[in-house]
């Protein structure tokens, strides 16, 4: 969605839509921080069991980029790009950049290059350089609106293309045509950005059929069962919008 100068790798823009298997325990991410394209493997705090149908298992599924090649950025739009010690991503239409790990806490902060609304909350310090075009996410949730001195988000950064799944400690992200996921494996809560804007999602949403190829119409028979460990579960399909 979101060319960097110089150090993007992007192999192509292409859409791909992701082919769900059967349902099983699933991680969305990694603990540790992972440089291959392989899927991490599952540990307690991260698995997560969703039928075909949810945003959580569509994240999971899709191909991971490998994290060596996100550890470069820009402080300012036109500064030299430089390593650093965070991992920084952007979209492939460059609507999106983020940044984790720039500031030591454990959160990940998206800047939509868009023009945005909101006021900051009333309590917000006056040290607070307020950016309403910040997007954090945490073990708390996510939140729209955040200080941009105290969230840094590098510009010209590495891009994720379309169809892969970038994943950092507790943080994964999705970047498709249809826009960009992202989920926090602790509280399963997350953030999607679309050309329609910011929508605060939870992992056992349903994921757009732009996604999956379900319709969101679809029957309980094609899209709602989930395991846990060898028990399977019926669950009913969720509302139709």
């Amino acid at each position: 969605m979101l060319v960097s100068a110089g150090c993007s790798l992007t192999s192509g823009t292409d859409p791909s839509r992701i082919v769900l298997p059967p349902t099983d325990v699933l991680s969305t991410e990694s603990e540790v921080e992972t440089t291959t394209t392989a899927p991490a493997p599952s540990t307690p705090d991260t698995a997560v069991a969703l039928p075909d149908w949810t945003i959580g298992r569509v994240i999971a599924l899709a191909p991971r980029v490998d994290n060596s090649h996100y550890h470069q950025g820009s402080v300012r739009p036109n500064s030299p790009i430089e390593d650093t010690s965070g991992f920084h991503f952007t979209t492939p239409d460059r609507r999106v950049n983020c940044s984790t790990g720039t500031n030591g806490s454990a959160t990940l902060a998206c800047r939509l290059n868009t023009e945005t609304r909101g006021n900051p909350p009333a309590d917000t310090p006056s040290s607070c350089r307020w950016a309403r075009n910040l997007v954090t996410l945490s073990t708390d949730d996510a939140q729209r609106g955040a200080c941009a001195n105290r969230y840094p988000v590098l510009y010209r950064s590495t891009i994720v293309d379309y169809g892969h799944t970038i994943s950092i400690s507790r943080f994964s992200c999705l970047v498709e045509t249809a826009g960009m996921y992202c989920l926090e494996s602790r509280s399963k809560s997350g953030f999607a950005i679309t050309p329609r804007g910011y929508l605060p999602i939870a992992a056992g949403d349903r994921a757009p059929s732009a996604l999956t190829g379900i319709p969101e119409s679809a029957s309980e028979s094609e899209a709602a069962t989930t395991r846990e460990g060898n028990q399977e579960t019926p669950v009913p399909s969720p509302p139709t919008s």
